[in-house]
């Protein structure tokens, strides 16, 4: 008798508590069916657990790693999907995401055609919290940025359940040493290695996303892709327009860096570009690896005009700015501290009109190095006219 109670239980809701309809599959937040992004997006975000990661074969011409992964659903933030586990796609310009290292992570996907796609470079890594919450330790480059430049939300301290520490030095691609920079009172510094102390809860982390990047993709608000760009544009003109100094005022450690990079490129020596280098370029208005931007693009970027004309009196202008630092490494991004864009004009015979080649430079705590390369005469990047 007791049996068949027990069997009858799983299929009659509301006997006990344990019958399955007591599961909750409700998010924290749901969806504004008065947006018209948000009536239309299939984005779900959830807190996982990492129950499988692999590298898939690369999809016929894309530069993008591509990769699977299923998660174990720990908390449902957005979005509606009753299952406990998720199968999803991602893709990186820099090989594995970064967001596969960790146990457990704040994930954005959405949905097409029957399959879960990685919303590129969203993630949080997040952590259990003593008062039984999760939450993501402090970046700086959660606020005050181009899309959350009107934000309020602020780092609070954090409880978390167990240490969250990251190390202070690591050794680059040559076996160097570099040291890492981690801002008090938001972490504290114990030997060689920073715990942190402040950070933001789940739901502050989803809304600096929502009212950000994922609004400014279209996933949230009333405007299409194309007027957020438009928008974006306008504000970064009227925030804060770049900063033009001439060579000269720059300080010794520049002029030395861009000695060295316009000799390497003069004098054909890759291995001191590389040297100088980012382990990834942003080129033609996406990132490559190293390695794919001397195949693809140096020789015709670096071409003969081009290197012959490489002199100080060349350049345009140099522009300082805040770093676009979108698809940098997470150890990259913490210790810059500036970007300096470098224009160097290029005549083109026999029409003689002008043309662009643009150095992006990012200043770390260990120096300067290259990050991108645009160059408007390449054919990958469209031929678009500069001037």
């Amino acid at each position: 008798m007791t049996t068949n109670l027990l069997k009858l239980s799983l299929f009659v809701p509301g006997i006990f508590l344990f019958s399955c309809s007591s599961r909750n599959t409700s998010p924290l937040f749901p969806k504004d069916e008065s947006s018209i992004n948000e009536r239309n997006n299939s984005l779900f975000v959830f807190v996982g657990e990492k129950i499988e990661f692999k590298e898939m074969p690369q999809k016929e011409g894309s530069l993008d790693g591509h990769f699977y992964a299923k998660y174990k659903v720990l908390q449902r933030v957005y979005g509606i999907y009753v299952k406990d586990t998720i199968e999803l796609e991602a893709y990186d310009h820099y090989g594995i995401p970064l967001f596969s290292k960790t146990k457990n992570v704040m994930l954005f996907v959405s949905e097409y055609h029957g399959k879960f796609y990685h919303e590129k470079y969203q993630f949080y890594e997040v952590y259990k919290t003593k008062n039984d919450r999760w939450a993501g330790s402090y970046a700086e480059d959660y606020y005050g940025k181009l899309y959350n430049r009107n934000s309020t939300i602020q780092a609070e301290k954090i409880e978390f359940e167990e240490e969250v520490s990251y190390p202070t030095k690591i050794l680059d691609n040559d076996g160097k040493e570099m040291k890492l920079s981690y801002p008090e009172p938001y972490f504290k510094i114990v030997g060689d290695k920073a715990i942190a102390i402040y950070g933001n809860y789940i739901e502050e982390l989803f809304k600096l996303k929502r009212d950000g990047v994922l609004t400014a993709r279209a996933l949230f608000g009333n405007k299409t892709e194309e007027e957020q760009m438009i928008q974006q544009e306008i504000i970064l003109e009227e925030v804060k327009p770049p900063i033009i100094i001439p060579l000269k005022k720059m300080n010794v450690s520049f002029r030395s860096f861009w000695h060295s990079l316009s000799t390497s490129i003069k004098t054909g020596k890759i291995k001191n570009f590389r040297k100088l280098a980012l382990d990834s370029i942003k080129v033609c208005d996406k990132n490559v690896s190293i390695d794919t931007f001397f195949a693809r693009y140096y020789n015709e970027i670096f071409d003969k005009q081009l290197t012959s004309q490489l002199t100080h009196r060349t350049i345009s202008s140099f522009e300082k700015r805040d770093a676009d630092t979108l698809y940098l490494p997470g150890f990259v991004k913490r210790n810059i501290t500036e970007e300096v864009e470098i224009m160097v004009a290029k005549i083109l015979i026999p029409d003689q009109k002008q043309w662009a080649v643009i150095f992006s430079i990012v200043k770390a705590k260990n120096g300067y190095q290259l990050y991108g390369c645009q160059s408007y005469l390449a054919r990958e990047c469209g031929k678009l006219e500069f001037f």
